[in-house]
């Protein structure tokens, strides 16, 4: 055997043992990719998964019946408020109503031009379906009863400081 010949066999075989490095290199990653799996699968653990996947639902059950919730609240909030304001709206009109009434009333006795008390009844709340004032009865707060002042001689002089006799 030359000198030639072996260096050819000694090539080929460090090119063996190359391939041979690289097949095991192969066969050790595959192993453990192979553990890996295994040890995941033996990890998974499907009773707690399903567990997990209903209190998952509920959750998301219960966060869209409460959004639900706030928004049937936040509308009949809504309405309140609208029906609040018809109602304070209703009311002023009705006051306004009865006020011209009371004009055309207080008028109708002095003035021959102003409206009669008949010409004014549609807008009045009696036509609106809501009972008539009754005599002597006021909107809102009843005034208190009138007391005739009391004369500036009983009282004496107003001073700051000591009286003068």
């Amino acid at each position: 055997m030359d000198k030639d010949e072996f260096e050819r066999i000694k090539a080929e075989e460090k090119a063996h043992l190359r391939k041979l490095r690289a097949l095991k290199q192969q066969h050790r990653d595959a192993q453990r990719k192979a553990s890996s799996l295994k040890a995941l699968g033996a990890m998974r653990n499907k009773a707690l998964e399903d567990e997990t996947d209903a209190l998952t639902e509920g959750l998301m059950r219960n966060a869209a019946l409460q959004e639900a919730r706030l928004d049937l609240a936040t509308e009949a909030q809504q309405e309140a408020a609208k029906a609040e304001a018809d109602r304070e709206a209703l009311a002023k009109a009705e006051a306004e109503a009865l006020v011209k009434q009371m004009k055309a009333q207080m008028g109708a006795g002095t003035a021959s031009g102003t409206p009669s008390a008949s010409e004014t009844a549609p807008s009045t709340p009696a036509a609106s379906g809501s009972p008539a004032p009754a005599e002597g009865k006021t909107i809102g707060r009843t005034p208190p009863p009138e007391e005739p002042p009391a004369p500036e001689a009983d009282r004496g002089a107003k001073t700051i400081g000591r009286r003068s006799t």
